[in-house]
């Protein structure tokens, strides 16, 4: 039995499927928005999350940026011969602190013991000739003077005297000289600091030509922090302002660093900056400066890794909060607000250092603004909150009870 296919009148069959196409979109699309508008009661419905709101503290603040660098010993000898011989004796501890002009090695100074001895009586004969010589020429004067010598002779006479007195100066010089290499046999402390390891032993023996050092002398008070600084900040940093003269205290313009070594906690020490290159180096960008770190007890050494923090600019007034109030949102930082009808607002901020403990921000809040810093897991932007207010001080007490927080509290 064959089946039979109605027609309607005045529509084709490919007209009837677009309908019937249309028509099943629309229904879907019908349930779609009612199953959105059905979600977003239940939102609006949901109870407000508790949250614990803070306000930013308004602090006085110098701003600084943190740098690496090196201690360096403002001096750093080599002590070497300038005498030749027996190397007889090492004169000191090896690490210890010395004082300027403390004995460290003595070289074999019977030698030179000699040669002055020697250089001392040809100095006293030449004398002894120079004062003959000179009794001479003034007997040759008053014969002259009564013709009764030649002037031939009287020119003898006189040539004689000053060969004789160019011969004691030489003498007189070589007496100097024999002098310095005695004083030479005894190599003493140029500076204070601290002698390092005796690179040459009692024994051997040395001479300028040496190639090894017999030791090294390191100062310690002060010492030196050279830092790296790109050529913006360095220009920010240092420009402004104005370098005491060497050898002063800082003035009231000095760049003031602060300084830390490993082990230390924060930058214990205060390190004014006396010194920044004359060139930037156009391979890195950098500008080299450099701090004064005091160190009297010697307890530093040269070569010590260095945490440098330095200004950037004068003290302002800025607003601070917790990290527990930062989050993350890939490379930005952010903050939840609550405004006056208590909605989550999200609000992207730009932030500075730490100051005692709270992070400076430097754009995205404004005095007032009620910062979430916990329950932060449990909001969005738009959601109702019930805001309670603590202080920016209680957040550690905060912090030790479950709670979520930001994600990448700490910018």
């Amino acid at each position: 039995m064959k089946s039979k296919t109605q027609r309607v009148p005045g529509m084709t069959f490919r007209e009837a499927a677009s309908k019937i196409a249309v028509l099943a979109i629309v229904t879907a699309s019908t349930a779609c928005h009612g199953k959105l508008e059905t979600q977003a009661r239940a939102s609006t419905s949901a109870p407000a999350a508790p949250v614990s709101v803070a306000l930013p503290v308004t602090e006085t603040v110098i701003e600084a940026s943190e740098y690496t660098g090196r201690a360096e010993a403002v001096d750093y000898v080599e002590l070497r011969a300038r005498v030749a011989g027996e190397l007889q004796r090492v004169a000191f501890h090896e690490g210890d602190l010395v004082k300027r002009g403390e004995l460290l090695f003595v070289i074999d100074p019977r030698p030179y013991e000699a040669a002055l001895a020697r250089a001392k009586g040809t100095l006293a004969r030449s004398q002894a000739d120079l004062r003959v010589a000179g009794r001479d020429a003034a007997r040759a004067d008053a014969l002259l003077n009564s013709k009764s010598i030649s002037e031939h002779e009287w020119d003898t006479q006189s040539g004689a005297l000053q060969q004789l007195t160019a011969a004691s100066q030489v003498a007189s010089a070589e007496v100097t000289s024999a002098e310095l290499d005695l004083e030479y046999a005894f190599i003493r402390a140029p500076v204070n600091g601290r002698m390092g390891r005796a690179l040459v032993t009692a024994g051997n023996l040395v001479g300028p030509t040496t190639i090894t050092p017999l030791a090294t002398l390191v100062s310690v008070d002060p010492l030196y922090v050279y830092v790296d600084v790109d050529e913006a900040r360095a220009l920010h940093v240092v420009r402004p302002r104005v370098r005491a003269p060497s050898g002063s205290a800082a003035g009231a313009n000095a760049v003031v660093g602060k300084v830390g070594f490993a082990g230390e906690d924060g930058y214990p020490h205060a390190a004014p900056m006396d010194f920044m290159d004359n060139r930037v180096d156009p391979a890195t960008g950098t500008t080299k400066l450099r701090l004064v770190v005091p160190n009297p007890d010697g307890h530093l050494t040269p070569g010590l890794f260095a945490r440098v923090e330095l200004p950037d600019d004068s003290a302002r007034q800025a607003l601070l909060i917790s990290d527990h109030a930062v989050g993350t949102d890939q490379d930005r930082k952010f903050t939840y607000v609550v405004d006056s009808d208590n909605k989550v607002q999200y609000r992207a901020v730009k932030l500075g250092p730490l100051h005692h403990g709270l992070r400076v921000v430097r754009e995205g809040l404004h005095m007032g603004d009620r910062v979430i810093v916990r329950g932060t897991q449990r909001v969005r932007p738009g959601s109702s909150v019930l805001p309670t207010l603590v202080t920016m001080d209680s957040l550690d007490q905060l912090a030790s009870a479950p709670a979520g927080g930001l994600s990448g509290g700490k910018p």
